[in-house]
């Protein structure tokens, strides 16, 4: 329960600094997407499961937030949530080497899907444009919160975990 109420509680305080706070700061145009950080964290460090739920619910707040589709943004971050937990069974987590790897190609693959669906598909074919004043500030921005937040999200399992065995043990 405790870790349910926990990813509960940062996936709204992610939700509003992302849309809040780093929105309306004036460093660069682009906005770090901490929920996908979040998403591919939490898979990469618990598995496919708790990836998957985490990166759906992240993306049913930013469908219920600014989508026209439910589904459109619970989509890819679900589907993100689901690589990542497979990839982190074959790499230790406590390396920052692949989750930044990690963010790097997640935030990509994401605005990628954003651009082929939200705007190719309407005619708008400037990918460069959407490129360089999109996507690679994005990608550099969230991967420099990642150096961050991800070492956050590992100390936050590690204490939830310890919880998990101190409990166990009351009742065994």
């Amino acid at each position: 329960m405790k870790r349910v109420l926990s990813y509960a509680g940062i996936i709204l305080l992610a939700f509003l600094l992302q849309n809040n706070v780093f929105a309306v700061c004036p460093i660069i145009d682009a906005t770090p997407n901490i929920l996908l950080i979040l998403t591919f964290s939490i898979g990469f460090i618990k598995g496919t499961k708790e990836g998957m739920t985490v990166g759906f619910f992240c993306g049913l707040l930013m469908d219920f937030a600014f989508g026209s589709i439910i589904g459109y943004y619970a989509l890819i971050y679900l589907v993100v949530g689901y690589i990542t937990g497979m990839i982190g069974q074959m790499f230790y987590i406590e390396f920052l080497n692949m989750p930044l790897l990690l963010c790097v190609l997640s935030d990509f693959i994401y605005n990628m899907y954003i651009y082929t669906f939200g705007f190719l598909i309407r005619g708008r074919t400037a990918l460069g444009a959407y490129m360089t004043q999109v996507i690679l500030p994005e990608v550099v921005y969230t991967a420099l919160l990642t150096l961050l937040v991800y070492p956050l999200v590992l100390k936050l399992d590690e204490r939830l975990s310890a919880s998990e065995k101190r409990s166990a043990k009351r009742f065994v």
